[in-house]
């Protein structure tokens, strides 16, 4: 737990965290090289594009998986839930803090772009370009939380997006006591939330005896 970026302290420790992971922390990799695509030092755009299709590879892997795990209806929709706070909050997280100087000024030389800016009609916030890629990339999240959703059994709970403001590390909200659906709670009444809004030693416990059971994902469609 000694890497700069704290979502390479989390343990994957499982399937579940591997799929999860591929979909929305790998996703981040995209949102990154395609802002640096956009970087007036060409030999950097150029070598973006390579590394963009790996990218693609594991996204599709990761959210192929939990189309498959959801379908198998093996592994209890809360957990799934819990694994999706896990990795998607630190995601956010790897998009740097907030009113960064350094993302403003790399724009300003023309080191690196905004996601969007082969489409964006405004000018550049330059003090808050971090928030403008973090929410886009939030926004891309929900997006692809509604196509797992679609996957669920009609009595199922519903997937969702844990707010931006929950389980973060840096930025305005580090440490802060939001809820995963943006509800301010106490100091307490937090710590006793996130126990249960993350996962913990039962829910790994579970999985084992899952995975071991098999059947908790069915098989990978052959292209054609």
């Amino acid at each position: 737990r000694k890497r700069l970026l704290g979502a390479f302290n989390e343990s994957v420790d499982n399937w579940l965290d591997f799929f999860t992971y591929t979909d929305f922390v790998d996703r981040d990799g995209k949102f990154q090289l395609t802002m640096l695509s956009y970087s007036g030092f060409a030999p950097l755009a150029r070598s973006t594009v390579a590394m963009l299709k790996e990218e693609s590879f594991h996204l599709g892997t990761g959210h192929d998986g939990l189309k498959r795990i959801i379908k198998a209806g093996k592994i209890p929709v809360p957990i799934l839930q819990k694994f999706i706070n896990k990795w998607v909050t630190t995601a956010y997280d790897l998009f740097g803090v907030d009113h960064s100087s350094s993302a403003e000024w790399f724009y300003v030389w023309g080191l690196k772009g905004r996601y969007d800016e082969h489409q964006a009609e405004r000018s550049a916030e330059k003090e808050q370009l971090n928030e403008h890629n973090r929410f886009l990339y939030h926004l891309e999240v929900k997006n692809l939380i509604d196509q797992l959703n679609r996957n669920l059994a009609e009595d199922q709970p519903k997937l969702f997006a844990p707010d931006l403001k929950f389980n973060r590390k840096i930025g305005d909200y580090a440490q802060a006591t939001y809820s995963a659906t943006g509800e301010l709670l106490s100091k307490e009444k937090f710590d006793e939330y996130v126990k249960e809004a993350l996962p913990g030693e039962a829910d790994y416990a579970l999985l084992k005896d899952i995975f071991a059971e098999g059947g908790w994902i069915v098989p990978k469609v052959p292209a054609t």
